[in-house]
């Protein structure tokens, strides 16, 4: 579907998906305007759906570009995937918060992304959702040392435990989130700092 724009030269390319990301990051998918997107990216309306098909399409396309580029990218930024389990969720936690701040626009781009999804396209953001939670789950557990864990509770049964508790924290934020002009990007630092504390006592709990 994408042949056409996936053979221009790289610089265009990028400079494209850069207007696009950022549209729709300020605006969110209803909102963003293709006519700003063709104004700024100097190309017709006609172009742009030659390459994409319809704003759906670009979205979508835009969506998963940035996405396998950025998880690649922390994954080598990651380099060791500490064996500890706390300290690797607050790892990849502080990188997100790296990623964050370096590249405001792709922070909000993934939070209108995946907050909010209007009707038409749930069910492609549900599928994503799920391919990007499969390999969050696999980064989380791959290679894990789980000795330091209470031999008198079930290691298994803790682990998940402990993975329902971050869930119903981040449905936390994202509901503050949503509720914020920048997308909280302002509280990041805060939510890190809360996540801190809830690991010290997770740790406290379910270590010897």
């Amino acid at each position: 579907m994408y042949e056409v724009f996936e053979r221009l030269p790289e610089k265009k390319k990028k400079k494209i998906i850069h207007i696009c990301v950022k549209e729709f990051a300020e605006n969110g998918y209803v909102s963003a305007s293709t006519n700003t997107i063709v104004k700024k990216a100097d190309i017709s309306k006609g172009t742009l759906f030659n390459y994409f098909g319809n704003k759906k399409g670009l979205f979508l396309y835009i969506l998963d570009y940035i996405t396998d580029y950025y998880v690649n990218y922390m994954i080598k930024e990651m380099k060791v995937n500490d064996p500890d389990f706390f300290k690797r969720i607050l790892d990849w936690a502080e990188l997100k918060l790296r990623v964050s701040y370096k590249n405001p626009d792709v922070y909000k781009f993934f939070v209108i992304s995946y907050t909010n999804v209007p009707d038409e396209l749930k069910d492609d953001i549900a599928k994503r959702y799920e391919k990007l939670y499969s390999k969050g789950l696999f980064l989380t557990f791959d290679g894990l040392d789980i000795s330091k864990f209470r031999d008198d509770v079930n290691k298994q049964k803790s682990l998940e435990l402990i993975l329902m508790s971050l869930n119903g924290l981040s449905e936390k934020y994202i509901n503050e989130i949503n509720k914020s002009e920048d997308r909280g990007l302002g509280t990041i630092d805060k939510r890190l700092d809360e996540l801190k504390e809830y690991l010290e006592i997770f740790k406290k709990v379910f270590y010897k």
